[in-house]
């Protein structure tokens, strides 16, 4: 039997444990979500967003976010979450708002995307995930020009 696995945690290895911090990641807690840009700082950015994942995947705007359960919804939806949490600045009840889902919900799709999971396991879910971002970025872009 293997010693190591036996002893005690000193004290700052307990309270890095009980805080859920990683060794070697000071004042940084596991699995927070860090966008990889800026937020757009624009009105209708969660307009863009609908219109852009309704659009790509053919379904209307009120289906996006509808009280609908069907299957052919959930990569559209997760999608447009993901999308309105990494370029909007909105916090997750605001976007619980918005969405008229439960900001829980919210936490689920972007946790999903980040540890490819689900729907995320699927690559091609992630080149269009992608794509749709520099649609907007781009389009943002023009409008500040």
């Amino acid at each position: 039997m293997n010693v190591q696995f036996l002893r005690k945690f000193t004290a700052a290895e307990q309270r890095a444990y009980n805080m859920g911090y990683h060794e070697g990641l000071k004042n940084q807690k596991p699995f927070k979500y860090v966008p990889d840009i800026t937020p757009i700082d624009s009105f209708d950015v969660f307009s863009r967003i609908m219109s852009k994942v309704s659009h790509y995947y053919k379904i209307g705007k009120a289906e996006l976010f509808g009280n609908s359960r069907n299957g052919y919804l959930i990569v559209p939806r997760s999608i447009a979450m993901n999308l309105a949490k990494e370029l909007t600045g909105f916090s997750y009840p605001q976007l619980k708002e918005l969405t008229e889902r439960d900001h829980t919900t919210i936490i689920y799709h972007v946790a999903l995307r980040i540890n490819k999971k689900g729907v995320w396991k699927n690559d091609n879910n992630h080149a269009i995930y992608n794509k749709l971002k520099q649609e907007l970025l781009d389009e943002a872009n023009e409008n500040r020009s």
